[in-house]
Parts: structure tokens; sequence; C-alpha cells
């Protein structure tokens, strides 16, 4: 996701909201009241600055709750997650960015030649200020496929094993399943802070362009 250390929103540094959603439950309702607390608002102010916030998409208000004449109740949306997952770094030159594409795309065919892998990748796109004619750019947004490299055998089972194998503390059911996922997608990404990678589907949520980068033949 593009941002800048410079981008504001209702007057407020951009970088100031994405920590106020970061700091928000999971699952927990987003209202004037939080606003107040974590952005040190008044009550008219905080109402402004959530209205703001929700007409850029990041929050959205959850209807089924507004009844009668209760305040307000928000969110986050996928594009506010987006944010809350972006990190505010220097813009960097086309050529830079065409760089960091290359070892991406080397490193795609490293890790589509581990056998010990779960998964593969099958598709790489880019969006967002990428594929534009802007000459530079905030960071290079990536939609990834992965597809199971050993489609016969029995995925969980492979999950799993590929977890415990990591010698990683994993404490819960959930991240053993998802830790073969998240493996190659930090694989592909190398540490890059200018790396953003992001579900196959990513483009097609949001209704952007999207340029193929690699597609498994």
């Amino acid at each position: 996701m593009q941002v800048s250390k410079n981008d504001t929103l209702a007057g407020l540094p951009l970088i100031k909201i994405r920590d106020f959603l970061r700091n928000c439950p999971q699952g927990h309702s987003i209202t004037a009241a939080s606003a107040e607390a974590h952005l040190g608002l008044t009550s008219t102010q905080a109402q402004k600055v959530l209205q703001a916030i929700a007409e850029a998409g990041f929050i959205e208000p959850k209807h089924e709750e507004q009844k009668g004449a209760a305040p307000p109740r928000y969110s986050v949306t996928v594009l506010g997650s987006r944010l809350c997952a972006a990190r505010f770094v220097k813009r960097i030159t086309r050529a830079k960015a065409n760089a960091l594409v290359a070892q991406m795309l080397e490193r795609v065919t490293e890790i589509n030649g581990r056998d010990e892998l779960v998964f593969r990748v099958k598709r790489v796109r880019a969006f967002g200020s990428y594929v534009s004619d802007a000459p530079e750019v905030g960071d290079v947004d990536l939609a990834v496929d992965l597809e199971p490299r050993h489609p016969d055998r029995d995925i969980i089972e492979q999950l799993l094993a590929r977890a415990d194998a990591s010698g990683k503390s994993l404490n819960t059911y959930m991240a053993r399943l998802n830790y073969a996922t998240l493996e190659v997608q930090q694989l592909l990404k190398g540490r890059s802070p200018y790396l953003s990678i992001e579900g196959g589907d990513c483009p097609e949520k949001f209704g952007v362009l999207a340029v193929d980068l690699f597609s498994l033949g």
C-alpha cells in the first residue's frame, strides 16, 4: 500500500490514524469515544475524524447496530487492514522498484525449486503505484497465488508436519496450519520493506488494474 510519512487525513498524520486502527482490539467496534481516547480529540472532532476515515474507505459503519440514537459504530475494512499493515517508508525510484521486482522473481524460482516447502508460487501480479507511470513509488504491491506442491497428499498433514519441522514455538493449531503459507510469503518478500505481499484476489477486491509478473507454466 502506498503511504508516506507526510500523508494526512482529517488534519491528522496518516501514521497516527494507522496506529489508532492498529490499537483497536480485533472484533471490537470503533466509536467516537475510542477516537477521543486514542487521538486526544474532543467529541465533535472525533466524529468528524471518523467520518473522514470512513469516507477514505478505511472503516465502515456497522449498519446492523445503528438503531435509535445509539452512537455510530464502525469496523475496519479490507483497505483499513492494509493501512494497519502499511509501513511508512521513504519513496523509491522506479529503477529501484524494478530491481526489487527482479530480485523477487529470482526468489520465486528458488521457492518453486524447494521440494520441502508445502506451497509453490503459482502467479504473481503487481498493482498499485508500481503499475502506474509515476517516476517514484511508495512500495510494490504484489498479489500472490500459491498452490500445494503435492496436491495428491493430505494437505493438513503436510501443513502440520512442516510447522513441526520448523522448530518454532507455534502455540495454537491455527498457527501451525498457517505457518507454511507465511513461510513462503516471507521468503518471497525477502525482508524488503518495499514489497507488500497480498492475497491473489486483492486487485479484484479493490477493482484495480493488475499486471502479470509471473505465471507458473
